[in-house]
């Protein structure tokens, strides 16, 4: 099983960076372990990701629009908002199987590996 959620942002200079969590649940001598770890993306990273999905012709949510005429980041309540529908994305995302199959999302996690900063090993 494997979950993404946005798991928190801060703000760095202008630009917005979102904290991804990740989240593999694996089998280990038949006990469940999970490992967990966080990277940080901007938005416009994470629309990236979106717009390869797109390209492949998979299933997946809609992503959530950006501002035309608003700066997000400079808004405290926008990037919140933001925070919540980046969340549903994923969560939606993760519900379809055949897409976290995807060689584009298998990327998407093996970068994310390469650029935590923060991890940890649970025993459920």
């Amino acid at each position: 099983m494997y979950s993404i959620s946005i798991q928190n942002f801060f703000f760095n200079n202008s630009k917005v960076e979102y904290i991804v969590k990740q989240v593999f649940s694996i089998l280990i001598r038949f006990e469940g372990q999970d490992e967990t770890f966080l990277s940080k993306y901007r938005y416009s990273q994470l629309r990236t990701l979106d717009d390869q999905l797109g390209k492949t012709k998979v299933d997946k949510p809609k992503f959530p629009k950006r501002s035309l005429f608003v700066k997000t980041n400079q808004n405290l309540s926008r990037v919140q908002d933001r925070q919540i529908k980046l969340n549903k994305y994923f969560e939606q995302l993760c519900m379809i199987s055949s897409t976290m199959g995807c060689c584009i999302i298998q990327e998407f996690i093996r970068d994310a590996k390469r650029n935590i900063f923060v991890t940890e090993i649970a025993r459920n």
